[in-house]
């Protein structure tokens, strides 16, 4: 990474417990001063809800005072596409220094650090599915397209957009292994290469802003609205998690034991399959999916999204090169072992969703759970475990969930709680064209 010197000014971010990008600009010189004083903000922004506004009973309310964006250095990278600028990533403290107790950030640095105490060096991988619109005659924002699953046409159309968001992401430091159209139009699918979990969170947050900035630029909007349109297939932000050892030299999930059958063969060929670290990962996080859920999954949306028929996970199960569970086990094998955790949609917290996943795996690795058999077969034809259906029934199990209360921090958990709820609420508040079509003229 590059030095805040390198730069004319800063960006300055950090998320709130939504997984919302906030922060300040800065010129270099008060960057650089940023690094070791930090920057203070009102500490209740961390609990903004959606709409933005501040909840009812926050617990930093207007006499809670500051908190401080302490910046990392080793996460400065260009931004792309506003000349003579940098983004830096910040976890958050109170001004004494200690850990502030909403930082989403530092949440995952905990399980990171964690997870090394034990040996293991924990990777990820992201696939960010978004919708792009254009804005019609009527001034409604459509789809940009009207193309399907790879489709090479809007390859074209999108040529110009396609290069902006690679060359940003190559920029930042995060390769890019592929950009292509995804099954429903208007629908695109950005692959990063593996990095630390810190960095990858970093990354997405970076990713989100830049999408919507690059894609503004050109005219068009991008969201990572977990389902836009109804009809339409939805918004996944998919995880490729891997454990190495301390110095990365080994996959620790990998093993020479060809123990695994899958249904369309497996790359590298020969004896290979997973080890029992990465057996054990995979039962802590099936054991905890039903908790994982709310925070992967963390909007009154993203059940529209989790739903049978439109390839999204709902049956807590697992299975190799298996698209029908909620955890996969791509072919790629030997040191490209590694699980496709399919839960997480676009609008999940990153640094929450990675922190959350990581400490229920490193639980399962703890207490050797036993994940079951993989099944070959469709898991939304067998008789599984159902995630929950609604965000209010997700909260509850999260609530419930010890393990990750532990991890996360039990006020980083109850307020997650109370803003969802709060979302949840607000929702009911609201009646649907579609519920007006079902029952305005029935009853």
């Amino acid at each position: 990474m590059s030095a805040l010197s390198d730069y004319d000014r800063a960006r300055l971010i950090w998320t709130d417990i939504n997984g919302v990008g906030r922060g300040i600009a800065l010129p270099a010189a008060e960057a650089e001063h940023a690094l070791e004083e930090g920057v203070g903000f009102a500490n209740g922004v961390a609990e903004l809800t959606l709409e933005p506004d501040l909840l009812d009973d926050p617990k930093y309310g207007a006499e809670g005072g500051d908190m401080l964006a302490v910046p990392d250095p080793e996460s400065v990278r260009p931004v792309e596409w506003a000349d003579g600028t940098a983004a830096v990533f910040a976890s958050l403290t109170n001004v004494d220094g200690t850990p502030f107790d909403l930082c989403a950030r530092t949440a995952l640095e905990r399980v990171v650090e964690d997870l090394r105490s034990e040996g293991f060096e924990p990777f990820a991988g992201v696939e960010l599915e978004f919708s792009v619109m254009t804005e019609d005659e009527d001034g409604d924002w459509v789809p940009f397209n009207d193309r399907s699953s790879y489709d090479l046409d809007a390859l074209d159309s999108g040529a110009g957009l396609i290069e902006d968001w690679r060359a940003a992401m190559e920029a930042a430091g995060h390769r890019v292994l592929g950009i292509h159209q995804e099954s429903q139009p208007g629908q695109y699918e950005l692959n990063v290469e593996y990095d630390g979990a810190v960095s990858m969170a970093d990354g997405i947050v970076f990713a989100r802003h830049m999408l919507k900035s690059t894609t503004r630029d050109r005219g068009h909007k991008a969201s990572m609205m977990p389902r836009p349109y109804t009809g339409e297939d939805a918004n996944g932000m998919h995880y490729h998690l891997s454990l190495w050892d301390a110095d990365e030299s080994e996959n620790l999930f990998a093993s020479d034991t060809d123990d695994v059958e899958f249904p369309a063969g497996k790359h590298p060929a020969g004896e290979s399959g997973l080890s029992e670290t990465g057996r054990h990962f995979v039962g802590g996080l099936l054991d905890h999916m039903k908790a994982l859920t709310a925070i992967c999954a963390p909007t009154v949306n993203s059940y529209k999204r989790l739903v049978p028929g439109i390839w999204a996970p709902v049956n807590i199960a697992w299975g190799p090169d298996n698209r029908s569970t909620v955890l996969r086990l791509p072919p790629e094998l030997g040191p490209a072992t590694r699980i496709e955790h399919r839960v997480p949609d676009s609008a999940c917290n990153p640094y929450l969703g990675l922190a959350a996943s990581l400490a229920a795996g490193l639980d399962g690795i703890r207490n050797e759970t036993d994940p079951g058999e993989p099944t070959m077969e469709n898991a939304y034809e067998e008789d599984y475990e159902m995630l929950p259906r609604t965000l209010w029934s997700a909260l509850d199990h999260l609530d419930g969930d010890d393990v990750l209360r532990e991890a996360l921090g039990e006020s980083l958990v109850d307020e997650f709680l109370k803003l969802k709820r709060d979302e949840f609420d607000r929702s009911m508040g609201h009646t649907s064209d579609w519920e007006r079509e079902e029952y305005l003229d029935e009853f």
